[in-house]
């Protein structure tokens, strides 16, 4: 019996909120408080201090028309009676709380919940009495701004934040309810899927209906219940409170249900026993829920919850339903205590009444069998090339005692596959728990120690626990060493724990670094990578997943090849084969008679795989690019020296590898990226690169948000880029922050590191404009020297450009008219040159305006003079595929308008 890992989380007790729509969501350590001053700065605007009204009933008067506003919508975002708990779940309480007239006590209880009706509607409730109106609207959307950081709210609030980006137009001095029938009737698809109540009590009540029978038929699957469905929406109207069936309910569920409820609902009101009900209800759900239905339970209840709200608000809004309607309170108690970790004492009569003699459990001959003997399952082990790791499984599942095993080793060598197949050779009722090291990443050390706590109590005795980058996770400079002690703890606190971690090559040793004693509780097993023949073999077993076979000489020849392949990114080891049987077995199908048997022969083989996917000689490519002379002749000197050290090499003489990490300067559009990119294919064909691939980056990309990410998002970045050329885009942002705790300079620092230890098969390039990189370089003592090539790349001369322009449009179809490179030559001797001249960039945005404005042209003397659209002459093949200078963008008279108009 297990609950849907997305839920566990209202087992624990941690800072819950939980809209039943969206899911639990642990609520970030001071967010809260963040949003409570956000709300306090709103109100205390010069804009709307002066705005407040007597009228409110719940908050301290006289109450800001901002704090009002927000809270009403505070109940309107979670959805029209929908269903919120968990132990943070007291939304106004939490972040009005200075502002409440009568404020209660705090609950923390994780079974609490409520059902807001949700009464407030865009674009203004309270604040409709502010004299200004625009001023309210403008405020209104302010309040929405305010609430950002709620995950289970964000998909509704930017929803509703898109319409008032774009609002009606109308006179915005309507009264309220007109107004709201402007905005709502506005508001596109995509907004009124996310706030369903826009369509109005009558269309809202089909959403609800939809989703109520859906979550209904799930639930009648899982625990079949004696009763229809339309006797099932009576007692819901019943429970509900209700003395009619409402008309509403013919739109929504159509006239002959609702003709065939109407006939019902006296004899079913008769006899109808509002406790009885809800206690059949929740025994149901319980029935569901150990059925494994636990999302159907909390969808059924969360529509029925709005069901019933809705049906008590008609013709209106939905109404706040009541608690005791629909058990939720019963059903959350219930899941807990289904659930929850508990403890376990061994009763003495499991030793003392031993079962008679002869009468153990048999296997399928009479032998004894797995559970009666206490041995586990035989283990089948489908790993190659990993005798190590092998022996190791083999022993532990012949075994007796919890699993203890760390696995250590390259990417792609079987590790995971090892802890699946062990997870199903335990046996232990549970699915295996994973968790990897990002999930530890950024965690104050509290909560990463109450989440390896949590992890461990509920894996204890019956579900195998396994913790991918182990190494990584207790190498963090932060929280590493304390999470390392903490896991050393939990090993002897949870005795009958089964553990598996997965380390990196040589992972154990950097653990044994950081805590000696922990590396010794485990079982160690080494992967390393595969030689020709277990590549051989691991391309056989792609072949048959596509229902292929080869000849051994075929099968030899991948082996080979695969094991002469360099790894790139993530495609390494036993990623390589099914990446060669894709490519194979697409080209021998493509040849193949439809139903005649796919065989791979030796021919079939390519002699080379590139994996970067880089055909063509990027030598050639870079002498046929427009313009950037002196960047070609500074590319020339970098081979030239890579060829002159290869001949000393071979020569017997010692050499010193150079440092190959550079500097690009220039403005955007100057071809900075495109050069990079050759750059590392012509490294790879050098031999100076393994992959040569690109793996382009910017600030994001290294930067973490919180203390501890940065340096484990640098590294992975880092080890995306290992064999190839890493471009760092304006890599001078990583210095310029003007935040206090900024976490640049780490990145840099952590950067500056994984240079040095991969300067063999790395090429790390920072782009930007000249001044700013000279700042950048100077920002740490070891950036200058890490880098002792600077190429610049100049800006294009108009000319060049123009060049440009023709070579895009040709390559993408085009051919330009006589007269349109006048033209062009014209708009560009007027456009003024600056840091932010697009260069190449601007050229093909140009080029997209003139297809665009020639796609109209084509298109409008194509159409008949009536207007029908029927042709009047079908324009000839030249004239579709030429580009005329009447085509081209205007000439503007303000040549500053260039910019904002093309780049």
């Amino acid at each position: 019996m297990r609950l849907p890992e997305h839920l566990e989380l209202l087992l624990t007790d941690e800072p819950v909120l939980d809209v039943y729509a969206h899911g639990p969501w642990r609520v970030p350590d001071g967010l809260f408080e963040d949003i409570s001053a956000r709300i306090d700065a709103l109100a205390n605007d010069p804009r709307a201090a002066d705005l407040t009204t007597d009228e409110h009933k719940l908050l301290t008067l006289p109450a800001s028309l901002v704090t009002a506003e927000i809270f009403g919508i505070l109940a309107f975002l979670p959805g029209g009676g929908a269903i919120k708990a968990g132990s943070w779940s007291q939304l106004p309480e939490r972040l009005l709380h200075r502002h409440l007239a009568n404020p209660g006590a705090l609950s923390t209880r994780m079974t609490r919940w409520d059902a807001p009706g949700g009464r407030w509607r865009p674009p203004v409730d309270w604040l409709i009495e502010a004299p200004d109106r625009e001023l309210a609207i403008e405020l209104a959307r302010e309040c929405l701004g305010v609430l950002e950081g709620v995950e289970p709210l964000e998909e509704r609030r930017k929803a509703l934040l898109r319409l008032y980006s774009d609002p009606p137009e109308c006179d915005v001095n309507l009264p309220k309810m007109e107004l709201r029938e402007h905005w709502h009737a506005h508001a596109g698809d995509d907004i009124v899927a996310a706030v369903p109540e826009l369509l109005g009590p009558v269309g809202y009540l089909d959403w609800v209906c939809e989703g109520l029978l859906a979550a209904y038929g799930i639930l009648a699957e899982a625990a079949p219940r004696d009763e229809s469905v339309e006797s099932h929406l009576i007692q819901l109207l019943l429970q509900g409170s209700m003395e009619h069936v409402p008309a509403e309910l013919a739109a929504a569920l159509g006239e002959d249900r609702y003709h065939d409820l109407q006939q019902r609902f006296p004899a079913e009101r008769r006899g109808f026993k509002a406790d009885a009900w809800q206690q059949r209800t929740r025994a149901w759900l319980v029935r569901a829920l150990v059925a494994g239905a636990a999302d159907a339970c909390r969808a059924w209840l969360d529509m029925a919850m709005r069901f019933v709200a809705i049906v008590q608000g008609l013709p209106g809004d939905p109404w706040f339903p009541k608690a005791e309607w629909i058990p939720v309170g019963q059903f959350q108690t219930d899941l807990r205590r289904l659930y929850a970790p508990r403890r376990r004492v061994v009763n003495p009569l499991t030793e003392t009444l031993k079962a008679p003699a002869g009468a153990e459990e048999s296997g399928p001959d009479g032998e004894p069998g797995a559970a009666a003997s206490g041995t586990r399952a035989a283990l089948a082990s489908t790993l190659v090339e990993q005798p190590e790791l092998t022996a190791a499984l083999e022993e532990l599942t012949r075994g007796k005692d919890p699993v203890r095993l760390l696995i250590a080793g390259p990417d792609g060598t079987g590790k995971r596959d090892a802890a699946q197949e062990l997870g199903k050779a335990l046996a232990l009722g549970r699915d295996p728990l994973w968790v990897t090291d990002n999930l530890y990443a950024g965690q104050r050390l509290s909560d990463a120690v109450a989440k390896l706590h949590a992890d461990a109590r509920d894996c204890a005795g019956d579900r195998l626990l396994v913790i991918d980058g182990l190494d990584g996770i207790v190498a963090d400079p932060g929280n590493g060493e304390a999470i390392a002690d903490e896991l050393h703890r939990l090993l002897a606190i949870h005795p009958e724990l089964n553990l598996v971690v997965l380390c990196d090559a040589g992972g154990e040793e950097r653990i044994r670094d950081v805590n000696p004693v922990l590396p010794g509780r485990f079982r160690i097993a080494r992967t390393a990578p595969f030689t020709a023949r277990g590549h051989a073999e691991l391309f056989r077993r792609a072949l048959e997943r596509h229902g292929a076979r080869a000849t051994r000489q075929a099968v030899e020849a991948a082996g080979a090849l695969l094991a002469a392949t360099p790894p790139m990114q993530s495609l390494r080891n036993a990623r390589l084969a099914p990446y060669l049987a894709d490519q194979v077995v697409a080209a021998v199908r493509a040849r193949t008679e439809g139903g005649a048997e796919i065989v791979v022969r030796k021919g079939d083989v390519p002699a080379a795989l590139d994996t970067a996917q880089s055909a063509g000689n990027p030598l050639h490519e870079l002498r046929d690019l427009t313009g950037l002379e002196t960047v070609k002749h500074e590319i020339a000197l970098l081979v030239a020296g890579t060829h002159a050290a290869r001949l000393r090499s071979e020569s017997g003489l010692r050499i010193t590898p150079p440092t190959r990490h550079m500097v690009f300067t220039g403005n955007p559009g100057t071809g900075k990226t495109m050069v990079a990119r050759l750059l590392g294919r012509i490294y790879k064909k050098l031999g100076v690169l393994s992959s040569g691939h690109l793996v382009e980056a910017s600030r994001a990309h290294l930067v973490g948000e919180y203390i501890g990410q940065t340096a484990p998002r640098t590294r992975r970045l880092v080890e995306r880029a290992i064999g190839g050329v890493l471009f760092i885009d304006e890599a001078y942002t990583l210095t310029q922050s003007p935040l206090k705790g900024d976490y640049g300079h780490e990145a840099i620092a952590e950067l500056v590191k994984l240079m040095e230890d991969h300067r063999d098969d790395l090429v790390v390039i920072v782009a930007g404009y000249e001044q700013e990189m000279v700042e950048f370089l100077s920002a740490n003592p070891g950036l200058d020297s890490r880098f002792p090539k600077q190429i610049h790349f100049p800006d294009y001369t108009d000319d060049e450009l123009i060049t440009v322009f023709g070579q895009l449009a040709e390559a993408d179809g085009f051919r330009l008219a006589p007269g349109t490179e006048d033209v062009l030559r014209s708009m560009l001797r007027r456009a003024p040159r600056g840091p932010s001249f697009g260069n190449g960039r601007l050229m093909r945005n140009l080029l997209d305006v003139a297809v665009a404005n020639q796609a109209d042209r084509i298109a409008s003397v194509a159409v008949g003079a009536s207007g029908d659209a029927v042709p009047a002459k079908p324009p000839a093949k030249k004239d579709l595929i030429t580009l005329t200078a009447e085509d081209l963008p205007p000439l503007l008279e303000h040549p500053e308008e260039f910019f904002g108009l093309y780049l």
